[in-house]
């Protein structure tokens, strides 16, 4: 049975892997001439065995387009989206790498297709498909960096919550949480964390819940401040509530948070003169 164009060239892509892969990792050294970790030996190794899966799925595809390649396409990508923003690459960067990969291809695939007697509308008709996968290896880079950026985004929250959880101390053993804006999820979370770690530190044995900055209750606050009270209470922190509006006293008892054995002052100078 006759080969056709797409299957010879496919099957040699695949069969030529490790020439292929070592191209494109030579066409990565000297791109790159002053990153030497590309021409560690280790290094080295792995990225040749990245480019052969490449080159493998390609050839698998440009064999028969019927072959459902496009998950792991995308599936490449993403790792290398993920490997180059841990090595604190950038996305322009990693893109602009995938026209060293296609230098490498097209060489080969002009280079072998001229030896098997292919008309040059042919081999062009093969690099088009090559390209369909190069789409979807895109998006997977772009999908690996999206996620990249918003872990970052993330993680630059927390850090800023963090810095705007003081727990102000007052007196010796007493100290103050006051409670400003809203109350997320993440800020929730984390109000808990450092809350009792502060408090801790500090060698506070009363700490103040001060709520004048709270204009708003829902129920992500009330089960905080419920998680909070009793954390405080298993680590012997005795907690103090004081500036609750008298809409959010309301809101207090109808969520049937349990405050019977909870100091509640009207501010904080009533807790101090009382002292």
């Amino acid at each position: 049975m006759t080969k056709t164009p797409h299957s010879l060239i496919g099957q040699k892509l695949i069969d030529s892997q490790n020439e292929v892969a070592a191209s494109m990792l030579l066409e990565i050294q000297n791109a790159y001439p002053n990153v030497p970790q590309y021409r560690e030996e280790e290094v080295e190794v792995q990225i040749k065995e990245i480019f052969k899966t490449l080159v493998v799925f390609l050839g698998d595809y440009v064999r028969d387009p019927e072959n459902n390649v496009l998950d792991r396409a995308k599936e490449w990508g993403e790792s290398v989206g993920f490997m180059s923003v841990k090595a604190g690459g950038s996305l322009e960067e990693t893109l602009s790498n995938m026209t060293l990969y296609k230098k490498c291809l097209w060489k080969f695939i002009q280079r072998e297709g001229v030896e098997d007697g292919l008309h040059m509308n042919q081999i062009t008709d093969i690099f088009i498909l090559i390209d369909e996968i190069f789409n979807i290896i895109v998006y997977g880079f772009s999908h690996a960096f999206s996620i990249a950026t918003e872990q970052k985004m993330i993680e630059t929250k927390a850090s800023y919550i963090r810095l705007s959880i003081p727990i102000v101390p007052l007196q010796k053993g007493m100290g103050v949480l006051p409670l400003v804006g809203e109350i997320d999820e993440i800020r929730a979370g984390i109000l808990i964390e450092e809350t009792l770690e502060k408090s801790k530190n500090l060698s506070i044995s009363h700490l103040i819940i001060d709520f004048s900055g709270v204009y708003r209750l829902d129920e992500t606050v009330l089960h905080t401040m419920d998680l909070l009270i009793r954390s405080l209470k298993l680590i012997g922190i005795t907690p103090i509530i004081t500036g609750l509006r008298p809409e959010l006293s309301l809101q207090f008892i109808n969520s049937g948070l349990i405050l019977k054995d909870i100091q509640i002052s009207s501010s904080i100078e009533q807790i101090l003169q009382e002292q």
